[in-house]
């Protein structure tokens, strides 16, 4: 059998490259799934190169997987709730993973990895849905890492850019991170950071870390340009009269980072500065739009509730990258950030309940956005 041609090129994830290899037939579409997340190389620094090779192929797929399950030397672990991987070691220092348990995708046989130092091989079976998507996890998760053991700090974060001046969204799940950022967006033009997950590096730097974008029926309804793009969008959607009505429901329609920008007018941006914290408190109310500037205590304690270093709630074990800073000194990296950051920059608290029409909270971004940025 003939070999199949590679073709490679570099894409960048913040300051991280990534020389990416994949079979000339698959490469035009990853090119187009990985263009549809990544805004481009940020340029403050460098963090070297990541080798990743990407290989289609049911046999060597499963050659992985029967390596990683080797009975003597596999032990388990859990990088994400609901995800189960084996792993093996050689002597060599050459790790193998594969699936044992996906409680989330129901895809255990969809993927293996090899890894060895900052070479990455991701074998893909014939089974997997949405095989394109599995890259950019990869390429997500060494990001993280990588920033993290160069001082960055991770928050569980939305954010906007507005021509270098960055205004971060923070808040749990179902506090209306993703509706605020919508009618932000809608409302200045600013270009989309992320809409989950934003690095603070040093010296207030923000990263944007690329992530779908999950949008809720009541959002999709009340911004007709989103409910458009949702039937309009070449991947598989539901209707957004079959998603649920409600409030804090967690089954969404999904938007590619850029699909979700331009349907909004805007572009993605690859970081920016921080200078303003925004803290929703949407509520299923007909509470009026109002906003509060919290003191620095009370802005303290919400940048910890959404400070995701050293323990983030979703990817909770580090395992493509390993991590050579321990968790004790993370936190000990993010202690000072959180409290330099509480005290000198401004965080506003916005209360909204989301039974008004969405306009009325557009109506005071604009002011407040360029007050804020021009401070």
């Amino acid at each position: 059998m003939t070999a199949q041609p590679y073709e490679s090129w570099t894409s960048h994830l913040g300051d991280v490259g990534f020389e990416i290899s994949a079979p000339v037939s698959w490469a035009a579409q990853q090119r187009r799934y990985l263009a549809d997340y990544l805004p481009g190389r940020l340029g403050d620094q460098s963090f070297g190169a990541f080798h990743l090779v990407v290989r289609p192929d049911d046999a060597r797929c499963e050659e992985v997987v029967r390596d990683a399950n080797r009975p003597s030397i596999t032990r388990h672990l859990e990088p994400v709730p609901g995800v189960v991987l084996t792993e093996t070691h050689t002597p060599a220092g050459t790790r193998s993973y594969a699936v044992a348990a996906d409680g989330l995708e129901h895809q255990a046989s969809a993927w293996a990895v090899r890894v060895h130092e900052r070479s990455i091989e991701l074998s893909l079976h014939s089974s997997a849905r949405r095989p394109h998507a599995y890259p950019l996890r990869l390429m997500r998760e060494a990001m993280l890492r990588t920033y993290e053991d160069h001082g960055g700090v991770v928050f569980h974060a939305a954010g906007a850019d507005f021509d270098g001046h960055g205004m971060v969204i923070i808040g749990p799940r179902s506090a209306g991170k993703t509706t605020l950022l919508t009618c932000l967006l809608r409302a200045t033009r600013a270009a989309l950071l992320s809409n989950d997950r934003l690095i603070l590096h040093h010296q207030r730097r923000l990263v944007a870390v690329p992530l779908p974008v999950p949008v809720a029926r009541g959002t999709l309804e009340a911004v007709a340009e989103l409910a458009d793009a949702v039937s309009a969008s070449s991947r598989p959607q539901r209707p957004v009269s079959a998603l649920p009505t409600t409030f804090g429901a967690t089954d969404k329609a999904e938007f590619s980072a850029r699909e979700y920008a331009a349907a909004l007018g805007t572009s993605l941006a690859a970081g920016s500065w921080l200078r303003t914290i925004l803290v929703p408190r949407l509520s299923d109310t007909a509470e009026p739009a109002s906003i509060r500037t919290l003191p620095p205590a009370e802005a303290q304690r919400a940048l910890w509730a959404s400070c995701f270093t050293p323990h983030d709630e979703f990817w909770q074990q580090p395992w493509l990258v390993p991590r050579t800073t321990p968790a004790a000194a993370l936190r000990h990296q993010a202690e000072p950030l959180v409290r330099e950051v509480a005290e000198t920059i401004p965080c506003v608290e916005i209360r909204f309940g989301i039974r008004n029409p969405l306009g009325e909270l557009e109506q005071i971004l604009p002011t407040m956005a360029l007050e804020r940025t021009m401070s």
